[in-house]
């Protein structure tokens, strides 16, 4: 991050001399953590991967489904993600995680268990409440594993693993579909007589103990045990209820932005590959393929171009260059959206998304830094639970919202992509105006607990 005490356009000295170089055990831990991250990319994407088969063995209507995207999954996950943030500042962050993980997993399995609609949305909320926890433990997580100086590097590799891993965790679920469906036949009876795509729900659920299990084999750097560090901050006398009253505005601002960019693309990764099965004939598995490719390819060229960006416009913006960044590749996404309308293969709808991507990753790869240079040690968990519900909140209304729309629209030739193309431009233009109304906010708090 930047310091605009000294210089805006220089980079803060980010270590006290004394402080060691991040240790082998260090790296293992971000690397554990960006495999959980992974498992629960693959437990949330299957759901979106499978919306077709699951649609038609339910005969759930557009809003439904929907709900079961928006509210299931998104909503209470933000909702949990508050007392979830008030725990791994007080108990050891590895621990929170690995309940967690149990947690999604055990949920992810009886989804394909469930035989009713109730019983679905009841499995996607517990999937929900799972995965609630990992922004505020992970990012609370890595400042116990790596010292300040290193802490830049190990969010972004994070954020750019993480990045990947959403589209690989994709690519994944589509593959699994690809070798069920193969071997479907030969199982044994029990699950030979399981539709497919209940299988797969199971299947992707059965790495959840071994993944936990890695989770105690993380080492935190010494005098660190997740919130102790907080003894070591010169901010740790100031109580949760002054800061969270002093920077209300910001995190409205900053977080109610990043809510609204998901907003729209959610909107556009929960729907797409729906749309493309459902206009275009292709299988789940060929959607999850396309998608996963589109994802990381458009994630790997978003960071060299933000990179090269924020380089660029660090000179003239300082320590705001990355939100500038991301205003302007916020956009492109909306103008991009639009594209979608004319897409006439698949293939084309994958290019457009794949450079959506890149126009968002672009300026949002260093937002985890910029949420914890605006927060003090001892609440970091709490400040990014706060910016996961608030983003929770303004994107879980996506699904919802395109599937009522759509419901609507029932007559009118490509009416779900319509909705989606809607619903990415409302929310990706009014992120770019909030966002840039955040700045002086956001440099404001970042030159006070940096």
């Amino acid at each position: 991050m930047f310091n605009s005490n000294v210089d805006s356009s220089q980079p803060v000295a980010e270590t006290a001399p004394h402080e060691r170089p991040a240790s082998a055990s260090a790296w293992y831990g971000l690397a554990i953590l960006v495999l959980v991250a992974f498992f629960a990319f693959v437990d949330r994407q299957i759901i979106i991967l499978l919306t077709e088969p699951i649609r038609h063995d339910f005969a759930l209507s557009d809003t439904q489904i929907g709900l079961l995207q928006g509210v299931g999954v998104a909503l209470f996950a933000g909702v949990a993600s508050l007392p979830l943030g008030w725990v791994a500042d007080r108990v050891d962050r590895r621990l929170v995680l690995a309940a967690c993980i149990l947690v999604w997993s055990g949920a992810t399995a009886m989804c394909g268990m469930a035989t009713s609609f109730p019983q679905l949305l009841a499995a996607t909320i517990g999937l929900g409440i799972g995965e609630a926890g990992l922004v505020p433990v992970i990012y609370g997580l890595i400042p116990d594993l790596f010292p300040q100086r290193q802490r830049v590097l190990a969010n972004s590799i994070f954020a750019v693993a993480n990045l990947i891993g959403n589209g690989a965790g994709m690519a994944l679920g589509g593959a699994l579909m690809h070798l069920i469906d193969a071997m479907h036949g030969s199982l044994p009876p029990a699950f030979a007589l399981m539709a497919p795509w209940r299988l797969a729900f199971i299947a992707v659920a059965l790495p959840a103990p071994l993944v936990a299990l890695m989770m105690g084999l993380i080492r935190l750097r010494r005098g660190r045990t997740g919130p102790a560090e907080a003894v070591h901050s010169h901010h740790a006398a100031l109580k949760a209820r002054d800061y969270f009253r002093d920077e209300a505005g910001t995190m409205i601002k900053f977080f109610g932005a990043i809510g609204l960019v998901n907003l729209g693309f959610v909107g556009v990764v929960s729907w797409v590959p729906v749309i493309v099965v459902r206009n275009f004939g292709a299988t789940p598995a060929a959607a999850g393929g396309g998608m996963g490719a589109a994802a990381i390819a458009g994630s790997l060229a978003g960071c060299l171009i933000g990179g090269v960006a924020v380089r660029q416009l660090r000179c003239r913006y300082g320590l705001l260059a990355p939100l500038r960044v991301c205003e302007f590749g916020i956009a492109a996404a909306a103008a991009l959206a639009v594209l979608l309308l004319l897409a006439q293969t698949p293939n084309q709808i994958y290019a457009i998304v794949a450079v959506q991507v890149a126009a968002i990753v672009a300026g949002t790869v260093l937002f985890p830094t910029i949420m914890q240079d605006i927060s003090p040690a001892h609440l970091r968990s709490r400040v990014a639970a706060i910016g996961v519900l608030v983003s929770v909140v303004v994107q879980s209304c996506s699904p919802v919202l395109i599937g009522l729309f759509s419901d609507h629209l029932s007559g009118v030739a490509n009416g779900l992509l319509i909705a989606v193309v809607v619903m990415a431009n409302i929310g990706f233009l009014l992120a770019t105006a909030l966002m840039y109304a955040s700045e002086r906010a956001v440099r404001r708090a970042v030159e006070c607990y940096a």
